[in-house]
């Protein structure tokens, strides 16, 4: 870039300027290391890292990657998204979310640094699942706190939630990915907000977060004319009321909440729960046929085969989680390894076998699901749908997108069995272990256990 304005606008540096274009990981906030032969690389880092935590900065803009596995997991930014576990002051409790998401970090970044300059604005298009997601509800009271007004246009083209315009017809991305877009506006600061965006009712007013919303349906180049031809000002917004306990940032019809509220949370009648097995590698762990999965573990524990030939013939990979070679490793070594064979609810009726272990399973969630491997009934439901609700009951572990491939599913045992000493992964019963129901002190009463277990049934 400096070359550039040399070469192109015949502009000189003076001595000691540079252009203030810097190459760093906005998530990071650490001392760069040394690098070797790269002096240059390592004073980069500190000019990076001083501007990052000093330097007053009132504009930031972009288009932040959407990466839910990060690879972002330093000390510093995960300690930031800690703050979006908070609602109305206590934890939100969820054991699964998507805030490690990269575009929720830039977002808390872009929060952190306007929040310690006092004033400015804040634009990213991003994944727009953090306007309705539930587990996002503690970053949208986060941001309400931090900014006066924000403006949400959401554009909608949801491939993974089948999104199609009100009127029933098709709805495109605007990019080439499957996620929602939108595009976000937060503005800090009265006086500023005053210059850059247009006035509204109530403008005066101080302390209120107000948040307005938009939406665009419809084909890709439609939605390219419209942004096209208009800006904030054009913008035909709607004025939200975002408020406890879930802050949507979209419009909600709340009618009769009050009354939803007074009734119990599953949550709350079953303590002990889960999302479904999470295995990472689908198509070599779970099969229908038992014969032809068991001869795949077989071969991937007999350590005389090339690493290799198992990479290529299973299209397996190393991830952060996951080391092909020293997996095989402790297979190898497990003399009961036919142990860990048993079936799993994978979808709708739809029962496979699967090779249940931590070695290559990469969430398996054994701390519930040794309960299903008991004789036991669980009963699995999403959080949310973007399909018709729904819900299923099993005899088995499940998977976390049991009910719909779209929807991650909980699943919520009717019992817990408290010897864990005898719970073996393997599909025999144990004569008749101990066991309680898993329902919580505060819901067990004589007329609704009873009642609970015929419903159970009748599903």
């Amino acid at each position: 870039m400096a070359s550039y304005l040399e070469d192109r606008w015949n502009y000189r540096y003076s001595e000691g300027e540079r252009f203030r274009f810097y190459l760093t990981n906005s998530l990071e906030m650490k001392e760069p290391e040394q690098v070797p032969l790269l002096a240059e690389l390592t004073e980069e880092g500190r000019e990076a890292k001083k501007v990052k935590e000093e330097v007053p900065i009132l504009v930031i803009l972009g288009n932040p990657p959407y990466s839910g596995i990060s690879e972002n997991k330093g000390d510093w930014i995960t300690g930031l998204i800690e703050d979006y576990k908070y609602v109305d002051g206590k934890h939100f409790g969820e054991k699964k979310h998507w805030l490690q998401d990269d575009y929720v970090k830039f977002i808390r970044f872009g929060q952190w640094k306007i929040n310690r300059t006092g004033e400015g604005i804040l634009g990213f298009i991003t994944n727009h699942s953090y306007l309705d997601n539930p587990t996002f509800r503690g970053m949208r009271q986060s941001l309400m706190r931090s900014f006066d007004d924000i403006y949400l246009l959401n554009l909608h083209g949801n491939s993974l939630k089948k999104e199609k315009c009100p009127d029933g017809c098709k709805d495109e991305n605007v990019f080439d990915i499957r996620q929602g877009v939108a595009i976000g506006l937060f503005i800090k600061n009265l006086s500023l907000k005053r210059k850059a965006l247009p006035k509204k009712k109530e403008q005066e007013e101080e302390g209120i977060t107000r948040v307005y919303y938009a939406e665009r349906w419809g084909l890709r180049e439609d939605k390219y004319r419209w942004l096209l031809r208009n800006d904030v000002e054009t913008t035909e917004w709607e004025e939200l009321k975002p408020s406890s306990p879930f802050y949507f940032f979209v419009p909600r019809k709340e009618t009769y909440w009050d009354v939803y509220e007074k009734y119990w949370k599953i949550t709350d009648i079953f303590p002990v729960n889960s999302v479904g097995v999470v295995t990472a590698r689908d198509k070599f762990v779970i099969d229908f046929d038992r014969v032809a999965l068991k001869r795949r573990i077989a071969m991937f524990r007999d350590l005389s085969i090339p690493d290799e030939v198992i990479v290529q013939k299973f299209k397996l990979k190393d991830t952060s989680t996951f080391k092909l070679r020293k997996s095989r490793e402790r297979l190898s070594k497990d003399d009961e390894w036919e142990q860990y064979f048993t079936e799993i609810l994978y979808r709708p009726f739809d029962k496979r076998n699967i090779y249940y272990t931590n070695v290559v399973v990469e969430r398996p969630l054994l701390e519930v699901m040794r309960n299903m491997m008991q004789e036991n009934l669980g009963l699995i439901t999403p959080k949310e749908f973007k399909e018709e609700p729904g819900a299923f009951v099993t005899e088995h572990i499940t998977g976390h997108k049991t009910v719909s491939a779209y929807d991650i599913n909980y699943i919520f045992p009717l019992y817990l069995y408290l010897d864990e000493s005898e719970v073996k992964l393997s599909d025999e019963k144990a004569s008749k272990p101990e066991r309680v129901p898993n329902i919580s002190k505060d819901h067990k009463c004589l007329f609704f256990f009873p009642l609970f277990q015929k419903v159970f049934y009748f599903i």
